[in-house]
């Protein structure tokens, strides 16, 4: 009775492929390794683009912290701010802004149609699992990048560091991002690149 309400093998009485049709969710496999595969892309997209939102919130937090501490209103005798403390502040807006924009890209990240005509014509599974293992390196720097924001606090003696290892993790990003794109476009590397 199994292989006969197998979806996979199609048959040719219409009630059994309405019955087929009916108990395989009308036409979606929800069992089928290709979409437990584009499911867990999606999973470990959604969870890689929190990480990069919760970031950007301790980082955005950091700012306000910063700017009420070294950002004093203007005064007679000082109209301007101090130079290197506003353009620190701005180097935080700017990293929040970064990463907000990176978890955006991450959410929107191309996968393979689920097009039954493509998947005569080629085998996404292979493709799907090669994109986990990109999606594996942008958690990986993800992940990085938060315990980075979390250990962050207004009084680090090295914020400029700071700053510039944060720039060395979002290069890490850019670059996993840039190769998942051309492993989709067909010019790009088959794994990621260690």
């Amino acid at each position: 009775m199994r292989a006969l309400l197998d979806p996979s093998q199609p048959s040719h009485d219409p009630t059994v492929a309405l019955l087929q049709v009916a108990l395989s969710g009308f036409g979606f496999n929800f069992y089928d390794a290709r979409n437990q595969a584009r499911a867990n892309d999606l999973l470990v997209r959604e969870r890689v683009s929190n990480l990069l939102a919760d970031a950007a919130a301790r980082v955005r937090s950091l700012e306000v912290r910063y700017r009420d501490r070294f950002l004093p209103a203007a005064t007679r005798e000082q109209p301007f701010p101090p130079a290197e403390a506003l353009r620190r502040a701005k180097a935080l807006h700017d990293l929040t802004s970064r990463l907000d924009a990176a978890c955006s890209e991450i959410l929107t990240l191309e996968v393979p149609g689920a097009d039954p005509i493509w998947s005569r014509v080629r085998d996404e599974l292979p493709t799907l699992h090669r994109l986990f293992a990109f999606d594996v390196g942008l958690a990986t720097a993800a992940t990085s990048l938060y315990e980075r924001a979390d250990t962050l606090t207004v009084e680090s003696a090295d914020l400029d560091g700071a700053l510039d290892a944060f720039a060395a993790d979002l290069e890490v990003l850019r670059k996993a991002l840039v190769e998942r794109r051309a492993l989709l476009s067909g010019v790009g590397p088959a794994l990621p690149q260690p």
